[in-house]
């Protein structure tokens, strides 16, 4: 229990901060659903599988240094290693806790959160199809989910007439579009609204005394909102794929071995699907790696700061996080090898061992005794 409650409530608290983030970018899609309470409850629901992933491997860690600081904070850890009880004795519950952890990790990176993310983005669509045939009126400024603004002159069934398009929040950079008429296409597959606009013009300002005018016959102008987790990423991330009708996240731990083992080893779409196999792997590992380096950073030592050591861990996983980013975009990019992911793990547990032998066999002291004796032996 020392341990489970820490765990616990820092998955409550880590996990209700990532959700934050992923409501207010509900919002918009709130906004025209009505603020229904099953539609709220649906979206959080599908986005906590891939918000777990991220928070329960740091809760681990959070609860397992909890709640052998407290032991160690009362004395407890110095009864027990008086009467020949081993800090290695301490493993034992810890990766216990990280293996049960495990477990429940996998569930929602191998199968649960893929499943949520397609859930979610079908509930998306889903309310984007249904506001595109409800809110598109005839001779008013529609705010289609806060970024187009689009002006309809005419309709007659589903053929609308005279049609002006623009960025809700237009700058000299934004491109400007009006057609004689246009039909809503629905493109089911793979999630996408597309306008299909028949004789116009593109406007577009090139430079500050430049302007542009591109006239077509036919334009399929995609209505649906970018997904906000892509706004994030680098510009080699953030690229559409043709072939897919499914982003990598969406795509169980089965569906992304099948896609691995039907493209040539030196496509770019090899390299990003084996980039996500791995990490997902690494997304498991990491909370028996996590659960290693915590156990020894929660020992109190009296002769140094007890605040040093959490400051210590909280380095150790910056350096983890960037460390894995750096090794994942050169795996993507197919600059190395995707078995460089684990090197992240070896350097969070490399940096708890040395810090359980540190403690448990007085490593200093053995050091200052070897020092001593080559010093006696060259002096002799």
């Amino acid at each position: 229990m020392e341990m489970v409650f820490p765990f616990l409530l820092a998955t409550g608290v880590i996990t209700t901060i990532l959700m934050m983030n992923q409501i207010f970018e509900f919002i918009p899609f709130l906004q025209s659903a009505g603020v229904e309470l099953d539609v709220i409850f649906q979206m959080i629901l599908f986005s906590l599988p891939p918000i777990l992933m991220i928070s329960v491997p740091i809760s681990l860690m959070i609860g397992i240094y909890a709640g052998i600081s407290r032991l160690s904070a009362d004395s407890e850890l110095i009864v027990m290693r008086a009467s020949g009880v081993s800090l290695s004795f301490f493993f034992k519950p810890a990766l216990f806790m990280a293996s049960v952890v495990s477990i429940f990790v996998l569930l929602q990176t191998f199968f649960l959160g893929p499943l949520g993310v397609q859930n979610l983005e079908e509930l998306k669509y889903n309310i984007l199809k249904k506001q595109t045939r409800i809110n598109l009126s005839v001779q008013q400024i529609n705010n289609f989910f806060g970024q187009k603004l689009i002006y309809i002159f005419d309709k007659q069934d589903d053929l609308f007439k005279g049609i002006f398009i623009s960025d809700w929040n237009a700058t000299e950079q934004s491109g400007i579009i009006e057609a004689k008429s246009g039909r809503i296409y629905l493109d089911d597959k793979k999630h996408k609204i597309v306008f299909q606009l028949y004789d116009g013009k593109v406007h577009n300002r090139i430079d500050d005394e430049g302007y542009r005018i591109i006239s077509f016959e036919k334009l399929d102008y995609d209505l649906t909102p970018p997904k906000a987790e892509n706004q994030k990423v680098p510009s080699k991330f953030n690229k559409e794929h043709p072939s897919r009708s499914k982003m990598d996240t969406e795509l169980t731990i089965g569906e992304l071995y099948n896609e691995i083992s039907s493209l040539p080893s030196d496509s770019k779409d090899y390299f990003e699907y084996i980039d996500e196999f791995h990490a997902r792997i690494v997304t498991v590992l990491s909370c028996l790696c996590f659960a290693i380096f915590a156990l020894p950073m929660g020992i109190y030592n009296p002769r140094s700061p007890k605040a040093g050591n959490i400051v210590y861990m909280v380095l150790v996983l910056i350096m983890y996080f960037f460390i894995y980013a750096r090794l994942r975009a050169m795996v993507t990019g197919g600059d190395i090898s995707a078995i460089a992911l684990y090197l992240a793990l070896l350097f969070v547990i490399v940096n708890g061992l040395i810090k359980y032998y540190k403690i448990n066999q007085n490593i200093d002291s053995l050091l200052q005794f070897a020092l001593g004796s080559g010093k006696n032996r060259i002096t002799s």
